[in-house]
């Protein structure tokens, strides 16, 4: 899995390269050329949501994310793992499935139907189910990392193997 993530990770940051591109073109076409693209405009965001949601998973596996817990810094590595642990089994994972279960429809039908974003709020004419997609795609790696992280912490616990060596630096600060 950690390899699936990094890799989609790696292709993503290729999306914030085409972005700054778009954002000069369209920016320069404005200010130059008086001329405006709604579709350029609207294909920003895509390219910033796709970079978002695909790595997202990146995020976590390299223990980047926002830590919110008070506990963490008071305990070895067996209690941060059965706290990772927790974290992972009672917040992501459920917040991930139900994030995949509840957009997948949309974007399922968004598929079938051929919609574009001129159907909906926005002018250009991008294919909705792209943006759609990103979000079941998105948070699916992210239960996937999440559960890899979650075998990684039940070893852990059970002292067949060690955390990972970027969250034992954590430990020890």
């Amino acid at each position: 899995m950690d390899g699936i993530t990094a890799t989609v990770a790696r292709g993503a940051r290729w999306a914030l390269l085409a972005n700054a591109l778009l954002i000069t073109a369209n920016a320069l076409g404005r200010k130059f050329l008086g001329m405006s693209w709604p579709s350029a405009f609207d294909l920003q965001w895509h390219f910033f949501a796709a970079v978002v949601l695909l790595t997202a998973a990146y995020a976590f596996q390299r223990d980047l994310h926002v830590r919110m817990d008070a506990l963490s810094g008071r305990l070895g590595e067996r209690g941060q793992s059965w706290l990772d642990l927790l974290g992972i089994l009672l917040v992501l994972l459920p917040l991930c499935f139900a994030a995949v279960w509840t957009s997948y429809p949309a974007f399922a039908q968004s598929f079938v139907t051929g919609e574009t974003r001129a159907s909906r709020e926005a002018t250009s004419t991008l294919p909705a189910w792209i943006m759609k997609g990103l979000i079941p795609l998105g948070f699916g790696l992210l239960a996937l990392q999440g559960a890899a992280e979650a075998v990684r912490c039940v070893a852990s616990i059970a002292g067949v193997g060690a955390r990972p060596d970027h969250r034992r630096r954590l430990l020890s600060e």
